[in-house]
Formats: C-alpha cells, structure tokens, sequence
C-alpha cells in the first residue's frame, strides 16, 4: 500500500511538472527542433529530480545568475538561451535550492549529466544514441573503481572530472591531481552511478558556446576538436592523464593509451598488448604500429584529412548512432557502390593477411615449443599451454604480434587507413622471415570462420585487460 501511495505521488508529480514544461514550451521556449515532447521523457526527468525538488517551482534564471554569475554569463550567448532553454530545464525548478542552497535540493553531478536531461528536447538524437554503444558502460573496469578505467568507461565520472573541468580551463595537470586526490567512497560512489560510457555532457558543453566549431563553421558546444593530427598527447609510454585530455572529440577515448610499440616497449610488456582496445585516433594517423627505421612510405591515408575525421563517417547528416551508411558517410567522395567494393576489398585484404600472420606465428610457437598457442602474450595464452619465458621470445615475434593486435583491435580491417595497416602487416611478416618462419599456405576458410577466429583473440584481450565489452 505504502509503495502505491509512492508511485501515486511520483506520478502526480510527474504530470504536473510535465504540464509546467508543455505550457511553457522545451525549457519554456519551444523545442530547438520541431518535435512533440515526449511524455516519457519530461517523466523521466522528474524522476531524476531529488525528491524535496519535484514540488518546487520556477525562479527564473536571474535568480540562478546570482550565484552561478560565470555559468550563466556565458549561457546567454549561446542558442539555449535564445530559446529559453535555462537553466532550470535542466537543473529542475529552483525555488527550494534558492531559499537554502544545498546540493540536495538541486538536479546536479550524475544525475545531471544523464541523457534523460537533453532528450526533453533533442528526442530523437536520444533515440539514436541510446542505440550506440556509448548507451552502455563496460562493467568490470567500473566495478573495480580504478580512477583510470572510469575516465574512459564511465560518461558520468569523465564528465563531472575532466570534461567539464578541461571546458573551465583546467590543465590536465590540474584534472589529474584532483582524480588521484578521490578516496575511495567517492570513487566507489561511480558504480552504481555509472550508466553509459558516453553522455551528451561527454561530448557538448551545456554552458557555453565554445572555439571547437565543425568544418563548417557550425556551433554544437563541442569540448574538443573534430579535426586533428597530434598526438602528443599519446605519446608512447603516455599516461592516462594526457590521453584522455586529448584535443580531439573521439580520439581522447579512442587512442593507443599510451601503448610503446618500441624495441624497449615490447620487451617489458608481455603480458598483454600495449595496444588497449580501441586505437581508431592512432590507426587513423598512422602512429603506434612496430616500424623499421624508415618508416611507412605513406603514414596516412586520405581519411585522417577528410573534413572532421571520424564526424565525417561515423556521423552522417549529425546522426549519433555512430555506425557507418556508405550512402551517406563516404559521399561526396565515393558513391555507395564504389565505397561498398572498396570496402569489401580491403576487409578481405586485410583479414586474411591477419589471419596468415596469426599462421604463421602459431607455427613457430608448434616448432619451438610443441605448442601453437604460446606465440600469444603470457595472460593471452589458454590453460594447460605451457608459458615459456618470454625472453626466449625473439623479438621478431614480439613485433609481429604487436601489430597484429594493433590491426585487429582497431577493428576496421583496414578502412582507417590502408596504407599503414599493409605495411604493419608486411613489416611484421618480413621479420618473420628473416628468422626463418615459413610462410606455409593457411588453410582455406572462408569470412565467417576467420571473424570467428579474430574474435576469440578479441576477447582473450578483453579478458585479460579486466574489460569485456560487447561487441
């Protein structure tokens, strides 16, 4: 009886506040977009409001400026604020919070930063992205509560601690001194707060108008760049402090992680790969691959200057569900049917070339160990194999594996950039040669048996890496 009671209050509340919001328009000043609010939303809404704050009522901004001077300050130069979209369309009513300030009476921190909060009015860019994988957070680097793994796998954490810090002026310094400074309740306190591990706050600044513009010229209050091509924020041996404060949009959580494909680097790290799941930025740029002195003839393809980079591809006509249409993404370069037989060709390319690589390394770990499985990296290789020491792994073998890895975590066989993904892979085979691993032909399979394949060493790396994620 008493939960009824509950859930009838909730609901009155809901409905009520819903008519508030639907009398005044999206945030009391029409949607930015033609589209009826949906109830599900506004009701959604009020349910993230702290209980005592779903009775209050409306202040106004002014109110809100008085003691929020620089938020509000550089809110009303920006497209909210021209349609009333203010500050208590998403922070809730403020009439409790302003008679007694208090962070309990007040939509704030995680709750804040839910997607729930911009669907009031941007519905059916919701719909898109709840449809994404960034709709979904990687469980176990969250339940373990280590700070690094949350400024990734956490939109919650990485938005109220270093996007919105980084988009105040913070260095990246700063940001990680005050990560490393979290006890660890707070740090615990992320876990069941932890929903996505990418929100619109990860991407957009709900504030202010910012200097990170489309190539258009267009104003969508990004954070960080779209365009770019530094990495010295990625360096090899990088810490988690400068990579997840890159300057650009996707490849400040789609990077190398400071992977070391050097000599040195691979030597000391054999556990697992020094290629984290997810190098797209690096791949893209032609960088974190084991390369000879020269280097590739060509580090990058005509992709990494494509107007936006990963925008242009993964995001046609704004959609945030971040799949690839080779009608749309690849125009006006390539017409559906040419995008879609490159596309073909160099997948094919380069899966069988990882998959003969992966042969042949499984052929010299059968002849030097009687066991094709140990060519992996020690966490990688399954029970009863035995583990040999890894020095007695030639370094050849270490480079090849590496980029092997770099290739197949980057999980676009090629289409990033071709010229480097050919040259890794011939890089890597010819160091195989030159310690006399055969290049016996592999047997014949055909595409879905070599995914199959290339998956489970997918997964042997999430497993090892602590984050199994959904493919």
């Amino acid at each position: 009886m008493l939960k009824d009671s509950v859930a009838i209050k909730g609901l009155v509340a809901a409905v009520l506040f819903l008519g508030v919001i639907v009398a005044a328009g999206c945030g009391g000043g029409g949607p930015l977009k033609s589209q009826n609010i949906p109830v599900t939303a506004v009701a959604q809404f009020t349910q993230l409001l702290p209980t005592v704050q779903r009775s209050a009522t409306r202040v106004g901004d002014a109110q809100c400026g008085k003691c929020h001077a620089t938020d509000h300050t550089s809110w009303l130069a920006t497209k909210h604020a021209s349609v009333h979209v203010d500050c208590e369309s998403c922070h809730g009513p403020g009439s409790a919070h302003a008679s007694a300030p208090t962070l309990l009476n007040i939509l704030h921190g995680t709750d804040s930063t839910s997607s729930i909060v911009c669907a009031q009015c941007h519905n059916d860019i919701n719909n898109d992205w709840s449809a994404s994988k960034h709709a979904g957070i990687v469980e176990d680097p969250v339940n373990l509560g280590n700070n690094n793994c949350f400024r990734c796998h956490s939109g919650e954490f990485r938005a109220n601690n270093i996007d919105s810090k980084i988009s105040h002026g913070q260095t990246p310094a700063q940001v990680n001194t005050a990560i490393v400074a979290l006890d660890t309740p707070t740090l615990q306190s992320y876990i069941p707060a932890s929903h996505t591990s990418a929100t619109c706050t990860n991407c957009h600044d709900p504030h202010a108008n910012t200097n990170n513009l489309t190539s258009a010229g267009e104003q969508f209050y990004l954070r960080r760049a779209t365009s770019s091509t530094d990495l010295s924020s990625d360096l090899p041996g990088a810490q988690a402090t400068t990579y997840t404060t890159l300057n650009h949009i996707c490849g400040s959580c789609h990077n190398n992680r400071g992977g070391n494909p050097s000599d040195a680097g691979l030597n000391a790290n054999t556990t697992r790969p020094a290629t984290h799941e997810g190098p797209e930025y690096n791949m893209l740029l032609g960088s974190g691959g084991a390369e000879d002195v020269a280097g590739p003839p060509v580090r990058r393809s005509t992709h990494a200057e494509a107007p936006d980079q990963c925008v242009q591809c993964h995001m046609p006509n704004s959609r945030h569900t971040f799949t690839v249409s080779l009608d749309s993404s690849c125009a006006p370069c390539h017409t559906p049917s040419d995008a879609a037989s490159r596309e073909s060709s160099v997948q094919g390319e380069v899966q069988n070339g990882l998959v003969a690589l992966r042969t042949r390394l499984q052929n010299w770990a059968q002849t030097t160990f009687h066991d094709p499985a140990v060519w992996e990296y020690k966490t990688n290789i399954v029970a009863p194999s035995v583990i040999p020491d890894q020095n007695f792994v030639p370094i050849e073998v270490k480079r090849a594996r590496h980029n092997y890895y770099f290739i197949l975590l980057d999980r676009s066989l090629g289409v990033h950039n071709t010229p480097y993904t050919r040259y890794l892979l011939n890089y890597a085979n010819t160091g195989l040669d030159a310690i006399g691993v055969s290049r016996s032909a592999t047997r014949s399979l055909n595409r879905r048996q070599a995914i199959g394949i290339l998956n489970e060493d997918i997964a042997r790396v999430r497993a090892s890496n602590g984050s199994l994620m959904n493919q």
